[in-house]
């Protein structure tokens, strides 16, 4: 077994952000925060927060020139979020804030607001795997570490849980 031990990896991402008119929240925006309020989806994807609420687009709005919309339309009913995927399953997706694009988060696990990780509790912040690992991983063991903990917290807190999983195993 690979003993417990801190991966530490700095990502550098590049792309070519699209020239594009100033952001202004559309109709259908509104109209996406409003119903997913409405249908009770107004609290964080990943951790079940009701603070510090933002809405997020899975494929990010600055791309929303570049985007096959019938590509982004099978991706969000593969992961499809919150059922929209499955219930407008016959409605063409025609703009990036389409409710099927969207997630909604807390500010920490949105843009993170560690000091201590860069900020690393966010899907801003996080390659898809480790992110995700903050909503299924067992209770009291996720490995990502939270806002004003510290890699030794986090690291201390996995550890735990193994031992706990090793004296299961010799009873």
């Amino acid at each position: 077994m690979i003993p417990i031990h801190i991966e530490k990896r700095t990502l550098r991402t590049f792309s070519v952000a699209p020239e594009k008119a100033e952001r202004e929240e559309s109709a259908e925006f509104r109209a996406t925060k409003h119903r997913l309020k409405e249908d009770g989806h107004f609290c964080c994807y990943i951790c079940g927060s009701t603070e510090e609420l933002q809405v997020h687009h899975r494929i990010y709005h600055m791309f929303g020139n570049l985007i096959d919309f019938g590509k982004l339309k099978e991706f969000c009913e593969d992961w499809d979020v919150y059922g929209y995927g499955r219930l407008l399953k016959n409605s063409p997706i025609t703009t990036i804030d389409d409710i099927r694009n969207t997630m909604v988060l807390c500010q920490d696990h949105h843009t993170g607001t560690s000091d201590e990780v860069d900020g690393g509790t966010g899907i801003h912040n996080l390659p898809i795997g480790e992110f995700m690992m903050q909503k299924l991983a067992l209770p009291g063991c996720n490995p990502i570490p939270q806002d004003g903990e510290s890699f030794e917290e986090a690291m201390e807190r996995v550890r735990q849980h193994q031992k706990r999983g090793e004296q299961a195993d010799n009873e």
